[in-house]
């Protein structure tokens, strides 16, 4: 009876490990496939970070571009102003009958 229940108890032990083994290669297919996807989240934080510094950047310079364009704006109106008045009196002073 003894032999009996030893091997019973052998083949509920071989049949435990047979189902155990799969068990324990997937778990560390999942721990190398956890950790790789840990690594990638970790390098797209990275990444996000990054564009985040950039478009901060060109938002800043673009703003001081915007700024530089809007002064040389008014330089060149200013400047067309003089110049429009220059011809006007140009134009007046040539009409104006000679004495």
């Amino acid at each position: 009876m003894d032999s009996l229940v030893d091997g019973v108890l052998l083949l509920a032990l071989v049949a435990t490990s047979a189902c155990v083994v799969p068990m324990y290669l997937k778990l560390k297919r999942l721990d190398r496939a956890q950790a790789e996807y840990g690594a990638a989240v970790a390098a797209s934080g990275l990444v996000l970070t990054q564009a985040g510094e950039a478009v901060r950047s060109f938002s800043g310079e673009g703003r001081e571009i915007l700024e530089a364009l809007s002064l040389k704006i008014e330089e060149a109106r200013a400047a067309l102003a003089d110049l429009e008045a220059s011809r006007a009196a140009l134009l007046a002073a040539r009409s104006e009958p000679r004495a």
